[in-house]
Parts: C-alpha cells; structure tokens; sequence
C-alpha cells in the first residue's frame, strides 16, 4: 500500500473511533440525565402497590386491612372494610393447558409409521416399540429382525 493510502485508512479509524466516543459520552449524559429527572412514586400510590403482592391476595379480610393501613401516607383516612376480589380456583402459574400442536403436518415430508395393533400382532416378547417416524429406521429394524 502506498503512504498515502495508509494515512487516509489511519483518519478514517481515528475519525470512526472519536464519532464513537462521542456517541458513547452522549449516551452516557441522557442516561444520568434520565435518572435524575425520574422522581419517587406519590406515598398515594403505596396501597396499589401492595394490593400487587401475593400476600395481600392469599390474606382474609383483616389481614388485608393491617397491610393497607401500613403503607397509608401521613394524614389519611384509615380503612376499615376491604372488598374480596374474587377467588382463584388455582394458581394462574401452575394452570397445566393441554397441548395442542398448532402446525398442520399433511406436507412433512416423512409420514409417521404406526404399529400394528395389540389384536393384529403376535404376542412377542420383545418390548413393544412406539411409533417410528423414520421410515429408513423402521426399515433397518425390521430387517435386523
């Protein structure tokens, strides 16, 4: 390469690296920026926040009022009944959906191979294989047999 190639490659690196650093000291700036500009939440909002938890939904209905209570901002009125939402038979997290395969397989390109049935075939003391897909495979198999 010539001289003055090498010195023009050299500006452009060095030019890419202080756009980079820029960029990245800009970033830098918005980011604390950002942070401070971002205020606490109103004590107002506190009894939301504790409605969110898992043990104010599990807590009777004097349970749930002390936990309210707690988290009231100076000044407010205490509460003395809570309305029960409604009750869940079960866990939203541990609810088992039945699954349902979503893709129609009519164009795959391998079929499924079933095995005849329990009244077709001779009792065999060999452990009873599940359905192969592998065409190939179930046919080295039956050839080994």
């Amino acid at each position: 390469m010539s001289p003055s190639a090498l010195v023009a490659s050299d500006m452009l690196v060095n030019a890419l690296s202080l756009a980079m650093i820029a960029t990245g000291i800009v970033l830098f700036v918005v980011t604390v920026r950002f942070w401070r500009s971002a205020g606490e939440d109103p004590a107002v909002l506190a009894p939301l926040e504790v409605m969110g938890d898992r043990r104010f939904a599990r807590a009777d209905g004097e349970e749930r009022i002390v936990l309210l209570n707690a988290v009231r901002p100076d000044g407010a009125e205490m509460i003395d009944h809570v309305e029960a939402p409604t009750v869940l038979d079960h866990e939203p997290a541990q609810q088992r959906r039945p699954f349902r395969d979503r893709f129609d397989h009519r164009d795959d390109g391998v079929d499924v191979v079933e095995t005849p049935s329990g009244e077709d075939r001779e009792v065999d003391e060999r452990p009873v294989m599940p359905p192969v897909i592998d065409p190939l495979l179930s046919q080295q198999q039956s050839e080994n047999n």
